[in-house]
């Protein structure tokens, strides 16, 4: 089993982890995968959120596929911010921060990537692929999508407001971001989707 990331402190981790639970039988690989190359074959070869981040998408897909043996299956889990499930009551706040979002990903990245999944599956020589759609609903005082949403916001938000995404005059208020989304979702007894996650599987003839 190889672990690949581009990321070394992620692999760092990911090795701490695996040694914590005696998986000694995974390797790690310091590589960008659209240019990583193995004389190994392997039965399943899965990616989460990867897709999203390259710059083309059919490359990695197609690795994926010559790195299997007959049979094996490849596995891909992609967010899609192209699907839109509004939240009930209205709720402004977290609908700005997801409009951002969607913004970003198409401006920045393979924003609707999810859904091109079963595309990108077939192109690579994959028959029959099946791709499945879900998300979270949550809300309440206890939910952790609050904090989730908006460490992830400002993850993106200095490249966000790089690309003009983010007026200059807009006071987005990252450090109590959390408690407002969180705040608006209770004081109305409403829901807070999450973006749509696409996951797809499919085996190599």
């Amino acid at each position: 089993m190889t672990g690949i990331d581009i990321d070394e402190g992620a692999l760092v981790l990911a090795a701490a982890r695996a040694r914590e639970q005696g998986l000694n039988h995974i390797d790690f690989a310091h590589s960008d995968i659209g240019t990583y190359r193995a004389d190994a074959s392997y039965d399943a070869v899965i990616g989460r959120h990867i897709l999203i981040h390259t710059p083309d998408p059919r490359v990695v897909v197609g690795i994926a596929h010559s790195l299997l043996n007959p049979g094996g299956v490849a596995v891909f889990q992609e967010y899609d911010f192209s699907v839109v499930h509004r939240p009930f009551p209205d709720a402004p706040l977290y609908d700005r921060i997801f409009e951002i979002f969607r913004a970003f990903f198409a401006r920045a990245a393979h924003g609707n990537i999810g859904t091109r999944l079963f595309q990108l599956l077939v192109d690579a020589g994959f028959p029959s692929p099946e791709c499945r759609v879900e998300y979270p609903m949550d809300g309440g005082a206890d939910s952790p999508f609050y904090e989730w949403l908006a460490e992830s916001f400002r993850s993106i938000l200095p490249r966000a407001a790089a690309l003009g995404l983010v007026p200059s005059d807009e006071v987005v208020g990252i450090d109590s971001l959390a408690g407002r989304l969180r705040e608006e979702a209770i004081s109305q007894g409403g829901c807070v989707p999450g973006p749509a996650m696409v996951g797809g599987f499919a085996r190599k003839r």
